[in-house]
């Protein structure tokens, strides 16, 4: 397997983590908002689905809930800027939706005098429950990675699954979509042990080789592997959203993950 042409994109990726909310008893906070602005590019619906994500943001600030936020930046121009917002509202949203139980919720439209823009304003009331505990002992550990390829280079690491026997699924995307590069033709999928450090590509048949997209003088790429201590198939288009929806099924200590971006020059 080969894999060409890989091109440049941002994800946001927010993974919450709970933090001292009283014993197990969820948390009622009222009057808490979000907005965004609409905009050429943000149309009404789409600026309240973003001012709804951040008034569950806002939920779990008040509610005592940490917020860890990790940050992959890829490749952004102004094309591709409505892409970035639409990675950064989805992946917000999957990652805080199971920890916020909205009981009340009230949209409005607000234009602000100062900057002359207007605005979609969602306040809500909510129930904030802690998040499931991921186990400590449960790790990802990947090698050999680096921060910068040249053209034709191969890339290849190593991992090793410290605490569970698990399973392995690594998504590589790009612009023009996502790959699931393993479990593949070649490679079919395998129970990999703990505490063994693995070689990628399991295979000599694969190879995953770095190019750039014709015209530009670098690119950048996300990754992320995801070990689960079950066999837990993906079987959809592999997709931020898709691929999120999935890793956000499975109970946190179920399963453990390796994010990181690559520049090609």
């Amino acid at each position: 397997m080969n894999v060409n042409r890989l091109l440049g994109i941002l994800a946001i990726l927010l993974l919450t983590a709970a933090n001292a909310l009283y014993a197990q008893k969820p948390v009622k906070v009222k009057g808490v908002q979000g907005r965004w602005q609409v905009s050429d590019d943000i149309t009404l619906k789409q600026a309240e689905e973003r001012a709804f994500m951040e008034a569950k943001k806002a939920a779990l600030q008040k509610a005592g809930v940490m917020e860890n936020v990790w940050s992959v930046f890829g490749q952004i121009t102004q094309e591709d800027g409505q892409e970035l917002h639409e990675a950064y509202s989805q992946m917000n949203v999957l990652a805080i939706g199971g920890m916020v139980n909205v009981t009340n919720k009230k949209v409005e439209e607000v234009w602000d005098t100062d900057t002359r823009s207007l605005y979609k304003v969602v306040t809500i009331d909510a129930e904030v429950r802690k998040e499931d505990k991921s186990d400590s002992s449960y790790a990802l550990e990947v090698k050999g990675v680096e921060t910068l390829y040249r053209e034709g280079d191969v890339f290849h690491c190593k991992l090793t699954i410290h605490g569970t026997d698990s399973y392995l699924k690594f998504f590589w995307f790009d612009s023009n979509g996502g790959a699931l590069l393993y479990p593949n033709s070649y490679e079919p999928n395998t129970l990999l042990k703990a505490g063994k450090e693995y070689a990628i590509p399991f295979s000599n048949a694969v190879d995953y080789r770095m190019e750039k997209q014709h015209g530009k003088e670098s690119e950048k790429i996300n990754m992320m592997m995801v070990a689960t201590k079950e066999d837990i198939p993906f079987t959809k288009e592999v997709t931020y959203q898709n691929v999120l929806e999935w890793v956000y099924s499975i109970p946190a200590v179920q399963r453990c993950a390796f994010y990181d971006m690559v520049l090609i020059k």
